[in-house]
């Protein structure tokens, strides 16, 4: 298989003629947008123009960008503490400095120990949850940077998943405890547990399809799919050799070793799974089948803790592409379908522990284990006539 990266699609054409193209008319403003999106998340590079200063003392082990507004990042550490930064500050500086606006340092009530997962809150940006090696999920209000309601779940807790389509109010936790925790918003208190895995759970998603639908990952090799409404909740053990045993047969393993990340595409039809064996894969959401994408030989994931691949939220044309960090310190842009390596990130002087995706820009958002967040942007398109591009043609008929 040829692992040698994609020539970007769309690079013959320059971007300027393609603002061209929009003003006579020979585009129209959807397909303009795809493909500028496609030329930008094929041209990302990391940004020397944006600096995040280095806030925490330890690895920074998770990220995540609220959806609301697109405008803060959030991080936490393996020093316990959790920042905010605010990524509209200076913004339309030549050069970025961005600074941690808020902060749980020296506050009695933060985490005791590294902290493993960082959500925001899918609504709204005035609270956001975290969970932690301490044993505790942790309800944060963003104005008041307080602990709104702590869950003590007496193990290491790896990740956990809030819904962004559900009304339950539901946090699923990965945990040292083989048993997926689920902890109710609304009442501050655990509900039922769903049985199945028989290691530590390093990973959770829940669908964006389907409410009550539910993926794990764990080291006992499996992926497993949940129903939270049935009473025998698991619906099945994905099969990495689409055998035709029972779903739920002990020999289904997705993976030939630890399960450390799973993430469903934004339309909920594919879910990606990857483990300590250095294999991606793709799953079939209404099949729950191998796809037998060949993702090749250069992903290296021996990574301790939860590792969640990052799905593009905007297929650009008719492509996603799904990122995914790897032990020698870059970061393997790939073809979802395809398996083809688009592109190889290079510049983070240590192991790439998180990555979140900025929609409204295209940026994307990396922390390492090297104690820095850093930017990565389009690198041949101009910041500001993106922005303004994409912004105005959401006013603009494609009717015409």
């Amino acid at each position: 298989m040829n692992l040698s990266p994609k020539r970007p699609l769309g690079s013959v054409t320059r971007c300027k003629n393609v603002f061209l193209q929009l003003e006579l008319g020979l585009l129209t403003p959807t397909a303009f947008k795809q493909r500028l999106l496609d030329k930008q998340i094929l041209d990302i590079a990391l940004d020397p123009s944006t600096t995040i200063e280095r806030e925490h003392v330890g690895a920074v082990n998770t990220i995540d960008i609220e959806e609301a507004e697109g405008r803060y990042l959030l991080s936490g550490g393996g020093d316990g503490n959790i920042h905010v930064y605010d990524l509209d500050e200076s913004e339309r500086e030549e050069r970025r400095i961005i600074k941690s606006i808020a902060s749980t340092h020296g506050s009695y009530n933060r985490h005791k120990g590294g902290v493993s997962r960082v959500r925001w809150y899918p609504f709204d940006n005035g609270m956001f949850t975290t969970s932690s090696f301490d044993s505790t999920v942790k309800v944060w209000d963003t104005n008041a940077m307080e602990v709104a309601c702590t869950f003590d779940l007496q193990n290491k807790v790896y990740s956990h998943a809030m819904s962004s389509k559900a009304t339950h109010g539901l946090i699923a936790t990965a945990s040292a405890d083989p048993r997926i925790r689920l902890c109710d918003l609304k009442s501050g208190a655990f509900t039922h547990s769903l049985a199945g895995h028989r290691g530590t759970v390093l990973s959770i998603e829940w669908s964006p399809r389907h409410e009550y639908l539910l993926a794990s990952g764990s080291t006992d090799t499996t992926v497993r799919l949940w129903d939270i409404r049935k009473s025998s909740s698991c619906l099945c053990s994905l099969d990495l050799h689409n055998s035709n045993s029972p779903p739920l047969s002990e020999s289904n393993s997705a993976h030939t070793r630890t399960v450390n990340g799973v993430n469903f595409t934004p339309d909920g039809l594919y879910l990606v799974t990857t483990g300590h064996d250095d294999k991606m894969r793709l799953w079939n959401m209404y099949t729950g089948q191998n796809t037998l994408t060949n993702y090749g030989t250069m992903i290296r994931n021996q990574f301790v803790h939860n590792l969640t691949p990052l799905i593009s939220p905007i297929s650009a044309g008719s492509v996603y592409y799904v990122l995914h960090p790897s032990d020698d310190r870059s970061i393997l842009m790939f073809d979802l379908m395809d398996g083809s390596l688009a592109k190889r990130l290079t510049g983070s002087y240590g192991r790439v522990t998180a990555l979140a995706w900025r929609p409204r820009t295209q940026e994307i958002y990396s922390a390492g284990n090297d104690h820095d967040i850093l930017a990565w942007a389009p690198k041949s398109v101009d910041r500001d006539d993106a922005l303004q591009a994409i912004a105005d043609q959401d006013t603009w008929s494609d009717s015409d």
